[in-house]
């Protein structure tokens, strides 16, 4: 069986660390999975908050394993697409934090507003499941967010173990994130707290996703 050389892990380890971390910041920051999530748990119950995280992570090995094996095949075939490929990821990070910004700059007062659930009563759990599974398959900026991590990860010549560490580490972050968004903001303490951060966080996070973005598209 072929073996991980520790030269070649190290090699890596900066673009997987920096792939997890773009990850981590949009996952938290506040979108359509992040409002699923916490406004079940907070108008229908804790156990629909977490049955929206698990069908949101079940989306995430989905998205990141496609991604993974398709990026694969194309960057072998050419230098020249990975490297436009890299220029379209760092562009759409640049986009995300200008997004982020606006979003910040616009709630001036206001903070973040979870939308009331149109579900009276509480359902089974494999119809939350499934929601929070449609939710993350049917974004349509989830293709072009994941093109963006994969390309700074992925290069012609990256081993197969660097593909698997992406999709495992970042299925664990989504999964172990949203459950835990389900289970504290099913209390209305907790979402006070965020209410009141939620333009600092944007703040951050856009000018975090501005200055990866320039930096992928200047090297």
């Amino acid at each position: 069986p072929a073996t991980i050389k520790s030269e070649d892990a190290m090699e890596y380890v900066p673009y997987l660390l920096t792939a997890y971390a773009i990850f981590a910041m949009a996952v938290m920051s506040p979108g359509p999975n992040f409002l699923a999530v916490t406004s079940a748990s907070m108008t229908v119950s804790r156990r629909a908050g977490l049955g929206i995280a698990l069908g949101i992570g079940t989306g995430t090995i989905c998205w990141s394993t496609m991604t993974v094996l398709g990026l694969t095949a194309i960057l072998a075939a050419s230098e020249e697409v990975a490297i436009a490929l890299r220029w379209i990821g760092g562009g759409y990070l640049i986009y995300m934090g200008f997004m982020a910004l606006r979003s910040a700059y616009k709630s001036r007062g206001q903070g973040l507003e979870v939308p009331v659930s149109d579900a009276k009563a509480d359902r089974p759990l494999w119809r939350y499941v499934r929601r929070g599974l449609l939710v993350q398959m049917s974004n349509p900026k989830a293709a072009l967010f994941w093109f963006s991590i994969m390309s700074i990860v992925l290069r012609p010549d990256a081993p197969g173990w660097v593909g698997l560490a992406i999709v495992l580490g970042t299925t664990t972050f989504s999964f172990g994130w949203h459950l835990a968004l389900a289970w504290f903001f099913s209390t209305e303490a907790v979402m006070r707290v965020y209410r009141r951060a939620y333009r600092a966080i944007q703040g951050v996070m856009g000018t975090a996703f501005v200055l990866l973005g320039g930096r992928m598209i200047a090297n």
